[in-house]
């Protein structure tokens, strides 16, 4: 039975709930369904394509020695043998005319292959390839390794005829290797761009300016047609290269299961991301703004990213930042980024905003805008001051108090030009929520958390530490104030409360 996968209303936007995730098919390989799964047979010539286009080194097969059901998983063995006139065997497999997809998440969980010249693919081709042949009507890459496994890379292929064709992509690096255990590699694909990830991690996204189809100037083309999926394991070629006395096989790819999802319809919405807001306290990288565009997302003066970095298909300026990591860059009057927060407390907190900034000029500034139901709370005004470069980093400081929960912050530019300055991360702290909440920093602890008051002085030097009920050392006035601590001394935030400083500390 054929099965053909269409996305019901146009996607725009770039991370939707979960709820808006419905599974349209799957395979779960209790069994190898050959009509849906078709092996792709030979060296590529009966397909106008020697060497798989890459000059490859295995001959692809239909046989159980090659590709098979076992455990509830698909297997793809890749094995060293004479066959067909090639040195090694493998299998590749397509969905073509059975499973065919147009947007819509696409993810499998598998085990790859790793050893030198190994090369196992997850991939999509067009379905009828409406503008020409390869790449016009381009190909998806959700996940391709080779070799050892040290990267997973995604990516997509487009333009002009080969050799004058593109390519646009972003890649993962493992601390050992992807081949070391199983992982769900997916991508999310939209009408305007494509959304990589691993073990629902976002590594990549690509946006519709930076891909292209001489064949058509419609919005999105050439990845605005039905694609079928393709599953294989080549053995060499002109990227991996070729094995050699330290490659070992028979090597085998382990497919637990492939998923496709319907995305639903988001229309122009905002979305955190990555998929999840930014848990306060914590640290936010200012480039991982939410998404949504211009004007929804952000406002910035020009339509590129002039710094050339890592979301490369967004207006925001965003370049790789001195000592690692990358910054926003050259924030100016009439620009503001937001950013999905949450406020992890069970009520109204204050945090410490610690802003690590950068400039050549003076006298720049800025202000947080957090927006949720009840309201905006506006920060003070932050003043940027010149650092002496672009690259010359240093701290600004305020605080504000946030209600709990989900939040909007809108970093907003608040001074005139040319004023510009560059801004790396946001760190909110949360203040204690009373001043004698401070044990992490200091001394032992009390029943509800906080400094003994002896113990903190004699921090300070001003007298010896108070060991339990030492008569005549001044921590041991539980008799005379507030709430006693286990060794009999009052609490800091007692005391200071008792002499109308603070309000009492629970």
């Amino acid at each position: 039975m054929k099965t053909h996968l269409w996305a019901v209303a146009v996607v725009v936007s770039s991370v939707l709930s979960a709820s808006a995730q419905t599974l349209v098919w799957s395979d779960e390989f209790d069994t190898l369904n050959l009509s849906v799964w078709q092996p792709m047979i030979g060296d590529g010539s009966n397909y106008g394509n020697p060497g798989w286009g890459n000059n490859e080194s295995q001959y692809y097969t239909g046989r159980p020695e090659n590709v098979r059901v076992e455990n509830g998983e698909l297997v793809i063995e890749a094995r060293q043998e004479s066959f067909g006139g090639k040195q090694y065997t493998s299998a590749r497999l397509r969905t073509l005319n059975q499973v065919d997809i147009r947007y819509g998440r696409i993810e499998a969980r598998m085990k790859i292959p790793v050893t030198t010249g190994i090369w196992p693919a997850f991939w999509m081709l067009p379905t009828n390839s409406p503008y020409g042949g390869w790449p016009m009507s381009g190909e998806i890459d959700i996940m391709e390794s080779i070799n050892l496994g040290e990267r997973v890379h995604g990516t997509l292929h487009f333009g002009n005829p080969w050799p004058q064709n593109a390519s646009a992509g972003n890649s993962k690096l493992s601390p050992t290797s992807w081949g070391d255990d199983y992982h769900v590699y997916r991508v999310d694909w939209y009408p305007d761009h494509f959304e990589w990830s691993v073990d629902g991690v976002l590594f990549g996204v690509i946006y519709d300016n930076q891909w292209f189809t001489p064949a058509s100037g419609a919005a999105g083309a050439p990845f605005d047609q039905t694609f079928h999926m393709l599953l294989n394991v080549a053995v060499g070629g002109n990227w991996p290269g070729y094995p050699n006395g330290s490659s070992q096989f028979p090597q085998q790819m382990r497919v637990d299961y492939v998923r496709v999802y319907d995305l639903g319809d988001s229309g122009d919405a905002q979305a955190p991301f990555g998929g999840q807001p930014h848990a306060l306290p914590g640290v936010i990288q200012t480039e991982d703004f939410d998404t949504g565009g211009q004007g929804v997302a952000y406002s910035d003066t020009d339509a590129t990213n002039n710094g050339g970095a890592y979301r490369t298909g967004e207006g925001v300026d965003i370049e790789a930042a001195a000592g690692g990591g990358f910054n926003v860059g050259w924030l100016r009057s009439g620009e503001w980024i937001e950013y999905t927060l949450d406020s992890q407390a069970t009520g109204p907190r204050t945090y410490t905003v610690n802003a690590r900034v950068a400039s050549p000029n003076t006298s720049g500034a800025f202000r947080l805008d957090f927006t949720n139901s009840g309201g905006t709370v506006q920060s003070m005004p932050i003043v940027v001051p010149n650092t002496g470069g672009w690259q010359n980093w240093t701290s600004v400081t305020q605080s504000v108090t946030l209600e709990p929960g989900e939040q909007v912050m809108r970093f907003v530019y608040f001074g005139g030009e040319p004023q510009a300055f560059n801004i790396d991360h946001l760190t909110f702290t949360a203040v204690p929520e009373c001043p004698g909440d401070i044990a992490d920093a200091f001394g032992t602890l009390g029943s509800d958390g906080e400094i003994a008051f002896g113990d903190f002085l004699a921090m300070l030097g001003l007298l010896g530490s108070c060991p339990g009920m030492v008569p005549g050392c001044l921590g041991d006035i539980a008799d005379d104030f507030g709430s006693p601590v286990p060794d009999g001394q009052v609490s800091f935030g007692d005391f200071l409360a008792l002499l109308g400083l603070i309000g009492p500390c629970p």
